[in-house]
């Protein structure tokens, strides 16, 4: 049992019912994540079980195996007779500033216009990192985010909690949720080996976190389907994040697939997003 998943638990309202982890080891990393894995695992786990404990009266037991966590946290796949896509763009990641280290993120073709934009075209790395070398930290941070694209400067621990964005992240809850008065309770129309049978979830997330969440639900019987942009493509992770899904494309700009989207909106009964809060007016 670890604080990560009782902080969980607590933000969750779960029962703070230990939940035993075994084998040993963790991922090579400054950061707790193997922690982190286990204790989100655990916890997704639990809501599971607490489930099947209101509909049925049966509470499952749950074990969490620490290097399969690690393991679920890097792939759930090995291509046979195929290989995997880059992750990553190739001038994407941590390049050195005239003062420190920043991160660059170009794997959308826009976030690497935008960092072009600022850096001048650069084919690999190398050119890349020579570009970024005559800047500092603070102002190319500054200068690749007002061009509409994607980077971080990397900063210490002390100057995370000083950050605006750093005291932002800590004033919020782990977890928020609220219950709105005019929701009705759905009728349970799972089972034990798929509790989540007749759940409807339209998945309009990309990238890892939100697809990694809709694959939890599909994987516990949730009929998903992930709709994406019709120019989008994210062929590293696709294999990984799809599974058990169904798959789409709309351009919510033509009206006709507006109109079937906001039809799938209607009878859905989770929407997943990762969209500020007016990007779908």
């Amino acid at each position: 049992m670890t604080d990560l998943l009782t902080s969980i638990q607590a933000a969750l309202g779960l029962p703070h019912t230990p939940i035993p982890f075994t084998s040993s080891g963790a991922l090579p990393s400054a950061f707790a994540v193997t922690d982190l894995a286990c204790a989100s695992i655990a916890a997704a786990g639990q809501a599971a079980s607490e489930l099947l404990h209101q509909q049925t009266g049966h509470l499952p037991d749950l074990e969490v195996d620490r290097r399969l966590a690690s393991f679920w946290f890097a792939t759930s796949i090995r291509p046979i007779g195929w290989s995997v896509p880059p992750l990553w763009d190739p001038v994407a990641g941590d390049y050195a500033t005239r003062d420190g280290w920043i991160r660059l993120h170009t794997n959308a073709p826009h976030h690497r216009a935008a960092a072009e934009s600022v850096l001048g075209a650069c084919a690999d790395r190398a050119a890349m990192a020579g570009n970024v070398a005559q800047w500092a930290n603070s102002e190319l941070e500054q200068a690749v985010v007002d061009a509409g694209g994607c980077a971080a400067e990397m900063r210490t621990w002390d100057q995370w909690q000083v950050h605006p964005q750093g005291q932002a992240v800590n004033a919020e809850s782990l977890i928020q949720f609220a219950n709105h008065p005019s929701q009705s309770r759905k009728v349970w129309t799972g089972s034990v080996a798929r509790p989540l049978a007749g759940l409807k979830v339209l998945d309009l997330t990309r990238v890892l976190a939100g697809p990694i969440a809709s694959r939890f639900l599909a994987g516990l019987g949730a009929d998903v389907l992930r709709i994406d942009p019709p120019t989008w493509n994210e062929p590293g992770v696709v294999p990984e994040v799809t599974l058990g899904k169904r798959c789409a494309r709309l351009d919510l700009y033509d009206k006709t697939d507006r109109a079937v989207f906001e039809c799938l909106l209607r009878d859905a009964d989770i929407l997943l997003h990762g969209y500020r809060a007016d990007a779908l007016e």
